[in-house]
């Protein structure tokens, strides 16, 4: 599962750079969401390693958007 939602993650990053609209950035947010709920369930090292994969998928200038869209 973590790699099915790290996939996803990455295919949303991927059409985000390339057709940055509200509607990417959205499906960005949902698949951050998402990934973090399942990493939550999981235990301390694959918590922690997981959020490492996911935050370096998040190239910097979609961070900002990504954050206002979860809180």
């Amino acid at each position: 599962m973590l790699l099915k939602y790290l996939n996803q993650l990455e295919q949303a990053v991927k059409e985000a750079c390339e057709h940055p609209d509200g509607d990417s950035v959205s499906r960005c947010a949902t698949c951050v969401a998402t990934l973090d709920a399942y990493l939550d369930a999981q235990m301390e090292p694959v918590q922690r390693r997981g959020r490492e994969l996911m935050y370096g998928l998040i190239p910097p200038h979609l961070q900002d958007p990504i954050s206002q869209r979860l809180h």
